[in-house]
């Protein structure tokens, strides 16, 4: 009886959710799009002399620093006179994502225009401060492929779980901020804790570049195709709770007294020691300019079959590796490359070219499904002749968190592409098939041997033995897996995921049997 109950509650479920999500045409919004002139801007004066000693050119700052990401994303705020447009997967309201409201508000206040795109997948713990924020009169939210529209139930909304599960689950992966329509932000980076060194509990470690001149309007152009297609909704489309007046009073007075003690905090002095915000309006922030091209996902991706998916940035990404001729790094978190892809790198190896891979290990990922559907790829990569390394865990004892959320203190999460050591690729793309088939991506292609070496760089730092597990075969071409790493400078060798504990490697193992690669 007991299973009975769950069958028919499943069936309500999935009958509940087979409703269409309602069309965008149902709740009235107006169009808007990037500033025009961004160059009368203080921003775009700043640069106007540079941009004019580099024709054709755009200047790049690479950001590895988490805190410092961070204050970045402040100080363009704080500089930005006209417009603010923000473009994220994921948001948090924790001490971050606090402090970042804070400034937006603060900016909508002087008359800075700000329009906040988010996607729908991880906004319950922002929801409150979404609604309050989009009463301003300048600053407007939208919410990219919503399933919680006020006219659904909770049943329609989880049954659409079951029911409509390609589209459900196919999400927004953006990531960039865009001050003036002249300087923005792109990389890996979400808004939360975690991603700019400010959590207790996991810090990864990512990159992103700062972008100024004629790319940032490439940027912003991608942007206002998001936030104006049929598939960004206007926040009273959503189950948010009602915000008036005393509601929003509250919220600043929360947002002020939490910006008051951070200010006090050794980060927050930091936060104003540094002046990035005048740095940034007196052109005293260092860029390497050069070359570059925006591969982005057009929105309506996620409403084409996966198997008819066009990514732009595989596209990009194939184009270039194509013409190789000596070496392919690779740096991402979440690497599940399948038979076509172990094809696709170890005929690069056959043919001289170094494939080269740094990716998380069992131990450190924040996402056991997708190290699972990895682990099928690893021999047959490392046969080929791939160079396989796997960024170890911070923590010295195994954790028993659960099996979706990280238990790393430092897990790897940039997502960055070098060719031949001249040009790079950064973004949201990872190298899986949620990326290619099922999530909108975007990437900056910048042609830069500077910028391509300061990845290498860092490159050789993540693999390094005492960071990193180099995965390799044990004897012949029909042994077993090793991971080699060094430990109190003395070389180890592990036969199975090393420092993963029990609890990891039985939930990877539990995901490895599922067939569910083409997902991850």
């Amino acid at each position: 009886m007991f299973r009975l109950h769950w069958i028919l509650a499943l069936v309500i479920l999935t009958a509940a959710g087979c409703t269409t999500r309602p069309p965008v045409s149902d709740y009235p919004r107006t169009p808007s799009y990037a500033i025009t002139s961004p160059q009368e801007t203080a921003l775009g004066k700043t640069l106007a002399r540079s941009a004019r000693a580099h024709s054709d050119q755009s200047g790049f700052k690479l950001i590895p620093n988490g805190s410092d990401a961070f204050m970045m994303r402040i100080a363009l705020v704080e500089a930005a006179e006209r417009s603010i447009d923000l473009q994220y997967f994921s948001t948090h309201d924790d001490t971050t994502g606090e402090l970042l409201l804070e400034t937006l508000l603060h900016a909508a206040d002087r008359g800075v225009r700000v329009r906040m795109l988010l996607d729908d997948w991880n906004l319950d713990d922002f929801r409150a401060g979404v609604a309050a924020l989009n009463t301003h009169p300048n600053i407007e939210i939208r919410v990219f492929n919503p399933y919680s529209t006020n006219d659904q139930s909770i049943f329609a909304y989880v049954g659409n779980a079951f029911s409509r599960r390609d589209q459900f689950t196919r999400r927004m992966h953006n990531k960039a901020l865009i001050a003036d329509n002249e300087v923005a932000i792109m990389g890996g980076r979400n808004l939360g804790d975690e991603y700019f060194g400010a959590s207790a509990d996991v810090n990864f470690r990512d990159m992103d570049v700062l972008t100024a001149g004629p790319i940032t309007g490439k940027i912003s152009n991608s942007f206002d195709r998001y936030w104006n297609s049929a598939e960004s909704y206007p926040v009273e489309a959503l189950n948010l709770p009602e915000s008036d007046g005393p509601e929003i009073a509250r919220l600043r007075e929360e947002l002020r007294r939490h910006w008051m003690e951070v200010k006090q905090s050794p980060s927050g002095k930091r936060l104003y020691e540094k002046s990035l915000t005048k740095q940034l309006q007196n052109g005293e922030v260092p860029l390497v300019w050069a070359k570059a091209e925006l591969a982005a996902d057009k929105p309506g991706k996620i409403e084409q079959p996966s198997d008819e998916s066009d990514s732009k940035p595989e596209i990009k990404l194939d184009q270039l590796v194509n013409n190789a001729q000596a070496e392919f790094i690779i740096i991402t978190p979440y690497f599940v490359p399948l038979d076509s892809g172990v094809e696709w790198l170890t005929s690069l190896t056959g043919r001289g070219v170094a494939v080269r891979i740094a990716t998380n290990s069992l131990a450190s990922t924040d996402m056991i499904p997708a190290e699972a559907g990895y682990s099928h790829y690893r021999r047959p990569l490392v046969a080929g002749g791939v160079q396989l390394y796997e960024l170890k865990s911070d923590l010295t004892e195994p954790s028993h968190r659960t099996m979706f959320k990280g238990s790393s203190q430092s897990g790897l999460h940039a997502k960055l592409y070098v060719i031949d050591r001249r040009d790079l690729m950064i973004g949201s793309f990872n190298l899986d098939p949620r990326s290619i088939n099922l999530n909108t991506e975007q990437v900056l292609v910048i042609h830069s041997a500077e910028l391509a070496g300061q990845v290498v760089k860092m490159f050789e730092t993540i693999v390094s033995p005492s960071v990193s597990y180099h995965v390799t075969l044990e004897g012949g071409a029909d042994s077993g897996l090793i991971w080699i790493t060094q430990e109190n400078g003395q070389e180890v060798r592990y036969h199975s995921d090393p420092q993963a504990g029990v609890w990891r490697n039985v939930t990877s193992r539990f995901f490895s049997i599922l067939p569910i690669d083409d997902e991850l």
